[in-house]
């Protein structure tokens, strides 16, 4: 990136540039001294102690940092403390004292802190002016190129703004750079489309033309990136575009481009396909994770083998691939739709011994089987021990399940209590709850109940 940082004069010597660094401003002389000449438990102290200019120019402030920049964590907490005490609380901070503070960080491997400094900074200006102020500070501060990496990860992990990002990436660009294969990859997996992702990925690697080699060619996790944009979109079609991109990098599948490819046969039932993505990975010597088994396992249990998804679990734990509450899920979900809620039930028993509890989702489903195969307390009891999770909450469909399950079996006063607590939860009774309740009433004959339940859903419009 050093396009960005040498390109056209140093505005920072310039007293009428918005990027100016006073290293010969008094305060900055007297501030870098007193952090350098004294001890650790005084030195702070010394610092609080000098006469501090009204107002203090930014300008000022960053020089100290330019000043301390070859001890890092000091000019970090004195970027801190300006903030804290030295500058205006209500303004947002000087945008070369911000710039300043990131390349001190960057120069110095502290990517958490430069990160931090960055995404502080981005709450309050443009991709645009950030920028600018990095390449215009650049070669003052003798910076590191992956600083505008971390400004492009800023706008990721912090505001998860991927248009700003990109236009991020497009400066990098124009600056005849190109931004890290990793921070490339992130980039393409957080844009809204697939058709974004692919344009993007076309102006990092196709249209560009960067001065670095190799060390910034798309990896293997650049191409995950497009495959898993392709797949959320249902756009498997297109998995030979970023296949033959592959291949002209000579990059090889790894573990996680199997897992999406696989997905796209399991989510079509096409478990043939995935097996025989299967056992190439397998050929090729590539080790299955958790993730590629659960793709699998899902895969045979959408497709009605539950025995086949049973299998793979237990081959993948004498494989010593630990499995994740995802696993159990599916093989829950699997015996759910096979109609076998006791093989559902041993699988979620085995699930919580280890610790893992299902998603209401999937709660659903298993209620639902119990219900059907007239289990309907055992649903309940199920209900009830993942509402002890702190992190579980029940769903409407849950509760209509078991209202449903009740008013069948006869058991209208337990139906009723659990229409309350549904209440209770923000839920109100559909048409379904209401239908439950009235058939229950016709068969015990109460004619009186079901006439006031069908006024009732008239008056609601259920």
């Amino acid at each position: 990136m050093n396009a960005a940082g040498t390109r056209g004069r140093d505005p920072t010597p310039d007293p009428s540039s918005s990027y100016f660094v006073d290293a010969a401003h008094p305060y900055a002389a007297a501030a870098a001294t007193a952090l350098t000449s004294h001890r650790a438990k005084s030195k702070w102290s010394h610092l609080s102690s000098i006469p501090v200019p009204s107002p203090l120019p930014p300008s000022a402030t960053a020089a100290v940092l330019l000043l301390l920049r070859r001890r890092p964590h000091t000019a970090l907490r004195f970027h801190a403390f300006a903030l804290r005490r030295l500058l205006p609380s209500h303004s947002p901070p000087p945008l070369v004292l911000s710039a300043s503070a990131a390349h001190v960080a960057a120069a110095s491997r502290l990517r958490g802190a430069a990160l931090a400094v960055l995404a502080s900074a981005s709450r309050h200006y443009s991709p645009a002016e950030i920028f600018n102020a990095l390449a215009a500070t650049y070669r003052r501060f003798a910076s590191a190129p992956f600083v505008f990496d971390l400004l492009l990860l800023a706008y990721l992990r912090s505001r998860r703004d991927a248009l700003a990002a990109a236009s991020v990436a497009r400066r990098i660009l124009a600056a005849g750079a190109r931004p890290l294969p990793s921070t490339a990859a992130a980039l393409l997996r957080s844009l809204p489309s697939a058709a974004a992702a692919l344009d993007m990925y076309h102006q990092i690697y196709t249209h560009s033309t960067p001065q670095s080699s190799h060390l910034l060619q798309p990896t293997v996790h650049t191409f995950n990136s497009l495959l898993l944009a392709f797949y959320r979109e249902g756009k498997c079609d297109e998995f030979k575009i970023v296949l033959q991109e592959m291949g002209k990098y000579s990059c090889r599948n790894n573990v996680c481009t199997y897992s999406i490819r696989m997905a796209e046969y399991c989510d079509c039932r096409d478990v043939e396909k995935a097996r025989g993505l299967w056992g190439e990975m397998v050929q090729e010597g590539i080790q299955p994770d958790v993730i590629v088994c659960n793709t699998m396992i899902g895969g045979y249990c959408r497709a009605g083998e539950v025995g086949m998804a049973e299998e793979m679990f237990k081959n993948m734990e004498m494989d010593g691939i630990d499995p994740s509450a995802t696993t159990f899920e599916w093989l829950v979900r699997g015996h759910c739709m096979a109609g076998d809620a006791e093989a559902a039930l041993l699988v979620r028993a085995d699930m919580r011994r280890r610790g893992f509890g299902l998603a209401s989702e999937v709660v659903e489903e298993l209620l639902d089987a119990l219900c059907q195969n007239g289990r309907v307390q055992d649903g309940l009891h199920v209900l009830r021990e993942e509402m002890r999770r702190e992190e579980f909450a029940p769903t409407r469909r849950s509760y209509e399940i078991l209202i449903k399950g009740f008013c069948d079996e006869g058991e209208v006063e337990v139906a009723i209590r659990l229409q309350a607590e549904m209440a209770g939860k923000g839920f109100n009774a559909g048409s379904e709850v209401y239908h439950a309740f009235i058939c229950a009433y016709e068969k015990s004959q109460d004619y009186e109940m079901v006439e006031k339940l069908r006024k009732e859903m008239t008056v609601m419009g259920t």
